[in-house]
Protein backbone atom coordinates (compact mmCIF):
# COMPACT_ATOMS: atom_id res chain seq x y z
CA UNK A 1 0.00 0.00 0.00
CA UNK A 2 1.39 3.15 -1.19
CA UNK A 3 1.83 6.33 2.22
CA UNK A 4 -1.20 8.35 0.24
CA UNK A 5 -4.19 5.51 0.15
CA UNK A 6 -3.94 5.28 4.36
CA UNK A 7 -4.50 9.67 4.09
CA UNK A 8 -7.22 8.65 1.22
CA UNK A 9 -8.93 6.60 3.31
CA UNK A 10 -9.26 8.24 6.03
CA UNK A 11 -10.90 11.21 4.39
CA UNK A 12 -13.30 9.15 3.15
CA UNK A 13 -14.28 7.60 6.68
CA UNK A 14 -14.30 11.64 7.98
CA UNK A 15 -16.85 12.80 5.14
CA UNK A 16 -19.30 10.30 6.54
CA UNK A 17 -18.25 12.03 10.29
CA UNK A 18 -18.59 15.65 9.86
CA UNK A 19 -20.90 16.98 11.72
CA UNK A 20 -24.03 18.61 10.65
CA UNK A 21 -24.24 22.29 12.40
CA UNK A 22 -28.06 22.30 12.93
CA UNK A 23 -29.11 26.77 13.23
CA UNK A 24 -32.44 28.55 13.90
CA UNK A 25 -31.69 32.16 11.86
CA UNK A 26 -34.20 34.83 12.39
CA UNK A 27 -33.15 38.47 10.65
CA UNK A 28 -34.33 41.38 12.88
CA UNK A 29 -35.65 44.20 10.87
CA UNK A 30 -33.47 47.04 11.83
CA UNK A 31 -30.99 48.64 14.57
CA UNK A 32 -33.88 49.57 16.64
CA UNK A 33 -35.14 46.16 16.45
CA UNK A 34 -31.90 44.61 17.92
CA UNK A 35 -31.16 46.83 20.42
CA UNK A 36 -34.90 46.09 21.75
CA UNK A 37 -34.24 42.64 21.81
CA UNK A 38 -30.91 42.81 23.26
CA UNK A 39 -32.81 45.01 26.21
CA UNK A 40 -35.10 42.04 27.01
CA UNK A 41 -32.12 39.66 27.08
CA UNK A 42 -30.03 41.55 29.34
CA UNK A 43 -30.53 39.83 32.48
CA UNK A 44 -30.03 36.82 30.51
CA UNK A 45 -26.10 37.96 28.72
CA UNK A 46 -22.69 35.53 29.48
CA UNK A 47 -20.31 37.06 27.16
CA UNK A 48 -19.99 39.85 24.15
CA UNK A 49 -17.39 38.39 21.81
CA UNK A 50 -16.14 40.70 18.71
CA UNK A 51 -15.32 38.18 15.92
CA UNK A 52 -13.57 38.91 12.48
CA UNK A 53 -14.58 36.84 9.60
CA UNK A 54 -11.79 36.34 6.57
CA UNK A 55 -12.68 34.12 3.73
CA UNK A 56 -10.33 32.01 0.95
CA UNK A 57 -10.54 30.01 -2.20
CA UNK A 58 -8.39 28.75 -4.10
CA UNK A 59 -7.13 30.69 -7.57
CA UNK A 60 -9.62 28.44 -9.41
CA UNK A 61 -12.68 28.69 -7.18
CA UNK A 62 -12.56 25.30 -6.62
CA UNK A 63 -14.24 25.63 -3.14
CA UNK A 64 -17.12 28.15 -4.16
CA UNK A 65 -17.74 26.25 -7.18
CA UNK A 66 -18.87 23.15 -4.75
CA UNK A 67 -20.55 25.37 -2.10
CA UNK A 68 -18.06 24.70 -0.05
CA UNK A 69 -16.47 27.88 2.65
CA UNK A 70 -13.02 28.35 3.93
CA UNK A 71 -13.22 31.00 6.97
CA UNK A 72 -10.69 32.19 9.67
CA UNK A 73 -12.43 33.88 12.73
CA UNK A 74 -10.45 35.93 14.81
CA UNK A 75 -11.92 36.32 18.03
CA UNK A 76 -12.01 39.56 20.84
CA UNK A 77 -8.97 41.71 18.93
CA UNK A 78 -7.13 38.64 17.85
CA UNK A 79 -6.93 36.55 20.99
CA UNK A 80 -7.35 33.04 19.43
CA UNK A 81 -8.65 32.21 15.64
CA UNK A 82 -10.62 29.14 14.47
CA UNK A 83 -10.15 27.93 11.02
CA UNK A 84 -13.22 26.50 9.35
CA UNK A 85 -14.57 24.44 6.61
CA UNK A 86 -17.89 24.41 5.69
CA UNK A 87 -19.56 22.52 3.51
CA UNK A 88 -23.47 21.30 1.42
CA UNK A 89 -25.53 24.13 3.17
CA UNK A 90 -29.35 24.48 3.14
CA UNK A 91 -31.77 27.13 4.85
CA UNK A 92 -35.26 26.72 4.58
CA UNK A 93 -38.07 28.15 6.96
CA UNK A 94 -35.38 30.10 8.87
CA UNK A 95 -33.33 26.64 9.65
CA UNK A 96 -30.08 26.24 8.72
CA UNK A 97 -28.04 22.90 8.17
CA UNK A 98 -24.63 22.90 7.38
CA UNK A 99 -21.32 20.78 7.52
CA UNK A 100 -18.98 22.02 9.56
CA UNK A 101 -15.34 21.27 10.72
CA UNK A 102 -13.39 23.69 12.66
CA UNK A 103 -9.85 23.46 14.27
CA UNK A 104 -7.31 26.07 15.74
CA UNK A 105 -4.44 27.51 14.48
CA UNK A 106 -1.53 29.51 15.43
CA UNK A 107 -2.50 33.14 15.74
CA UNK A 108 0.78 34.29 14.25
CA UNK A 109 0.37 31.82 11.38
CA UNK A 110 -3.17 33.00 10.99
CA UNK A 111 -2.30 36.50 10.50
CA UNK A 112 0.30 35.96 8.06
CA UNK A 113 -2.33 34.01 5.99
CA UNK A 114 -4.56 36.74 5.56
CA UNK A 115 -1.37 38.91 4.32
CA UNK A 116 -0.18 36.11 2.23
CA UNK A 117 -2.64 33.47 1.50
CA UNK A 118 0.03 31.45 0.17
CA UNK A 119 0.98 30.47 3.07
CA UNK A 120 -2.85 28.70 4.10
CA UNK A 121 -2.19 25.76 1.91
CA UNK A 122 1.27 25.09 4.07
CA UNK A 123 -1.05 24.99 7.24
CA UNK A 124 -0.48 21.22 8.61
CA UNK A 125 -4.17 20.26 9.00
CA UNK A 126 -6.87 18.04 8.63
CA UNK A 127 -8.99 21.06 7.36
CA UNK A 128 -6.59 21.54 4.86
CA UNK A 129 -5.65 18.51 3.73
CA UNK A 130 -9.40 17.96 3.16
CA UNK A 131 -9.52 21.14 1.33
CA UNK A 132 -7.29 19.78 -1.22
CA UNK A 133 -8.17 15.84 -1.52
CA UNK A 134 -11.70 16.46 -1.34
CA UNK A 135 -12.60 19.68 -3.45
CA UNK A 136 -9.08 19.63 -5.88
CA UNK A 137 -7.89 22.85 -4.70
CA UNK A 138 -4.24 23.71 -5.27
CA UNK A 139 -1.62 25.40 -3.67
CA UNK A 140 -2.30 28.82 -4.66
CA UNK A 141 -4.95 30.61 -2.15
CA UNK A 142 -6.76 33.86 -2.78
CA UNK A 143 -8.14 36.07 0.20
CA UNK A 144 -11.87 36.61 -0.71
CA UNK A 145 -12.11 39.61 1.94
CA UNK A 146 -14.59 39.57 4.52
CA UNK A 147 -16.75 41.48 7.69
CA UNK A 148 -16.97 41.73 10.94
CA UNK A 149 -18.94 40.66 13.81
CA UNK A 150 -19.99 41.68 17.30
CA UNK A 151 -22.32 38.37 18.80
CA UNK A 152 -23.85 38.99 22.09
CA UNK A 153 -24.38 35.37 23.76
CA UNK A 154 -27.26 34.76 26.27
CA UNK A 155 -28.41 31.48 28.16
CA UNK A 156 -32.31 32.00 28.09
CA UNK A 157 -34.80 29.00 28.77
CA UNK A 158 -32.18 26.17 28.09
CA UNK A 159 -31.25 27.60 24.50
CA UNK A 160 -28.00 29.29 23.85
CA UNK A 161 -28.94 32.52 21.84
CA UNK A 162 -26.59 34.53 19.78
CA UNK A 163 -27.25 37.72 19.28
CA UNK A 164 -25.50 38.92 16.44
CA UNK A 165 -24.87 42.96 14.70
CA UNK A 166 -22.80 42.18 11.37
CA UNK A 167 -20.66 44.63 9.53
CA UNK A 168 -20.56 44.51 6.09
CA UNK A 169 -18.73 46.79 3.63
CA UNK A 170 -22.05 47.54 2.77
CA UNK A 171 -24.11 47.85 5.26
CA UNK A 172 -24.86 46.20 8.94
CA UNK A 173 -27.58 43.50 9.43
CA UNK A 174 -29.02 42.08 12.36
CA UNK A 175 -29.65 38.40 13.29
CA UNK A 176 -30.41 36.14 16.32
CA UNK A 177 -29.40 33.00 16.05
CA UNK A 178 -29.99 29.41 18.28
CA UNK A 179 -27.82 25.92 17.74
CA UNK A 180 -30.31 23.43 17.93
CA UNK A 181 -30.79 19.47 18.12
CA UNK A 182 -34.75 20.17 17.85
CA UNK A 183 -34.85 23.50 15.96
CA UNK A 184 -38.50 23.64 14.67
CA UNK A 185 -39.47 23.57 18.08
CA UNK A 186 -36.47 26.03 19.17
CA UNK A 187 -37.77 28.41 16.22
CA UNK A 188 -40.93 28.75 18.23
CA UNK A 189 -39.99 29.67 21.36
CA UNK A 190 -37.75 32.40 20.23
CA UNK A 191 -40.47 33.42 17.59
CA UNK A 192 -42.92 33.60 20.75
CA UNK A 193 -40.20 35.82 22.12
CA UNK A 194 -40.12 38.23 19.62
CA UNK A 195 -44.11 38.75 18.93
CA UNK A 196 -44.87 38.88 22.21
CA UNK A 197 -41.88 41.97 22.17
CA UNK A 198 -43.40 43.42 18.94
CA UNK A 199 -40.18 42.99 17.71
CA UNK A 200 -40.12 42.36 14.02
CA UNK A 201 -38.22 39.96 12.01
CA UNK A 202 -38.48 37.53 8.90
CA UNK A 203 -36.81 34.16 8.57
CA UNK A 204 -32.78 34.00 7.40
CA UNK A 205 -32.99 32.70 3.56
CA UNK A 206 -29.16 33.23 3.05
CA UNK A 207 -26.24 32.93 5.00
CA UNK A 208 -23.59 36.05 6.56
CA UNK A 209 -21.45 34.77 3.65
CA UNK A 210 -23.76 35.12 0.64
CA UNK A 211 -24.61 38.39 2.03
CA UNK A 212 -21.02 39.16 1.80
CA UNK A 213 -20.17 37.62 -1.88
CA UNK A 214 -23.90 39.43 -3.16
CA UNK A 215 -22.38 42.99 -1.95
CA UNK A 216 -25.46 44.00 -0.78
CA UNK A 217 -28.33 43.81 1.99
CA UNK A 218 -31.49 41.62 1.72
CA UNK A 219 -34.37 43.41 0.89
CA UNK A 220 -36.73 43.66 3.38
CA UNK A 221 -39.89 41.81 2.49
CA UNK A 222 -41.31 39.76 5.53
CA UNK A 223 -42.98 36.67 4.04
CA UNK A 224 -44.26 35.05 7.24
Amino acid sequence: MTKGKPFINFLRKLRTLVPMEVEVKLRLKDSTAHQKLSNILSPYHKQTLFQENIFFDDKDSKLSSNAAVLRLRFYNLNSHCILSLKAKPTISDGISRVQELEEPVPLATATESVAKPQLLGQIDSKIMKMVKQEYGAGDEFVCLGGFKNVRAVYEWKGLKLELDETIYGFGTSYEIECESLEPERDRKLIEGLLEENGIEYDYSDVSKFAVFRSGKLPGWVKNL
